[in-house]
């Protein structure tokens, strides 16, 4: 079994390349090598492989000024060792400039042969004296094309989002999204209070912060063991969930005793939220397509000391109110997307999505929002969200649907808590991570129109 963290970064980077998977799908493939890494070693593999991911076309740029190999033409498995070398010269303090070239040149070596290991090595050396040397290009001009370079962004979403936000808006975003995020969590009410739950984390984790918007919420750093050896996670006392999906949750406002529809359930962060808000009485329907990630809810569900959730594997393009016998006083639909807004997240999404997903993917939001609606009782509450701040998955969406949707209209009239100052005047939630330290969410609250006699 390899126990080297440099060679198994470079067998998960290569596994995500190749199948063009989430990345967690490509970690879970490696998990156990990664398991018997210690605890520094453990970390250094995260920190390559995430950080490859957020860097690439920074680093790239610099592979490109230093190989006499077109860049076009260089193999997979050299372009990815110079990858993560790179990324630990330029980017990681801690780790020597010769440590990094050394370990990547003979991981070459085994692998590639003497000749690729002294073509890397050439390349490395290189670019370790030289790399802060390298202009940037159209400097001056602040381009798409100087953003995508200085903050390794895709150029089709550098030139978009310059386009939408302005310069200092986009750098802003990109800086940020570059970062590594803090962890999260919502505290189980039905278990624990939020204080009293972080008392008890300060034995495990540094820089504990009750979050600022969401109710339940507290973020911290540095976690001593992973979260799931968390003794409170054992014992149900949170979720792990970024403060803008709390706030999802909250906008929907369950009671107890309702019924209500998940409609995309998915592992179910926001539906175990539900049922604390509904304190664990009523009907509570998990919807999904994917089968197993309804089962991975019903068991978290336990964890949580849950009962009210009722799973039900359904594809809602093609549900209908005779797939649930009864109309529902809340809906939530956090519609497939995507996953923009959680780059800082998932910074495999850079490379996962292109334009033309933006516009398949909000044609898809419009239909599923329109069946979700269906489900609504007169009176009810349907909330739409996603994980992204394009305007194409935003207010789009929404607005065509009201053009069509008489019977529905935008919700203004409801306690928001302390999160009011996220809404817009037109009623639309919207978070950044550069300006809330958030992830990017947008979500609006729909009323379902009452029947008149």
């Amino acid at each position: 079994m390899i126990k080297d963290p440099r060679h198994i970064a470079l067998n998960v980077l290569l596994s995500w390349h190749k199948a063009s998977l989430p990345l967690d799908k490509s970690l879970e493939s490696y998990s156990e090598e990664i398991s018997f890494l210690s605890k520094n070693d453990r970390n250094l593999c995260n920190a390559l492989i995430f950080g490859v991911l957020r860097q690439r076309e920074s680093i790239d740029w610099i592979i490109r000024a230093f190989s006499n190999t077109p860049f076009e033409k260089i193999d997979r498995k050299p372009l990815y060792l110079l990858r993560i070398a790179l990324f630990q010269i330029i980017y990681m303090d801690r780790i020597p400039v010769f440590a990094a070239i050394n370990t990547t040149v003979n991981i070459a070596k085994k692998l590639l042969g003497k000749k690729l290991g002294g073509y890397i090595n050439a390349i490395l050396r290189a670019a370790s004296e030289n790399h802060s040397n390298i202009p940037l290009p159209d400097a001056e001009l602040k381009t798409g094309k100087f953003i995508s370079i200085k903050y390794s962004l895709p150029l089709w979403l550098s030139k978009k989002w310059l386009h939408a936000f302005g310069f200092e808006a986009t750098c802003s975003l990109c800086r940020q999204i570059n970062t590594i995020p803090q962890i999260t969590l919502r505290t189980n009410t039905l278990k624990i209070d939020r204080q009293s739950l972080a008392k008890l984390l300060h034995l495990n984790a540094k820089n504990i912060q009750l979050t600022e918007y969401a109710t339940q919420g507290i973020s911290f750093t540095n976690p001593r063991l992973p979260i799931q050896e968390f003794e409170e996670f054992k014992l149900g006392l949170f979720q792990v969930q970024d403060e803008a999906a709390q706030i999802i949750t909250q906008l929907l406002a369950p009671e107890p005793g309702e019924k209500i529809l998940d409609a995309c359930a998915g592992l179910g962060g926001k539906t175990g939220h539900i049922a604390q808000l509904m304190k664990n009485k009523g009907i509570l329907i998990a919807a999904d397509i994917e089968i197993k990630k309804l089962e991975s809810l019903f068991l978290d569900s336990k964890r949580l000391g849950i009962d009210i959730v009722r799973t039900k594997p359904i594809n809602l393009l093609e549900a209908s109110i005779k797939d649930f016998d009864f109309y529902f006083d809340r809906v939530l639909i956090d519609a497939p997307c995507t996953g923009l807004g959680v780059m800082r997240r998932n910074p495999d999404t850079k490379w996962n999505r292109s334009k033309k997903d933006i516009a398949r993917l909000a044609a898809k939001q419009r239909k599923m929002l329109n069946a979700a609606a269906n489900l609504v009782k007169p009176g009810g509450i349907l909330v739409y969200a996603v994980c992204s701040c394009e305007r194409e998955e935003n207010e789009e969406v929404i607005y065509k649907f009201l053009n069509k949707r008489k019977d529905f209209s935008i919700d203004k009239h409801f306690e928001s808590d302390n999160y009011y100052r996220l809404m817009t005047h037109k009623g639309f939630l919207k978070t950044y991570p550069n300006i809330n330290n958030m992830d990017g969410f947008f979500a609006v609250r729909l009323k379902r129109r009452s029947k008149t006699r």
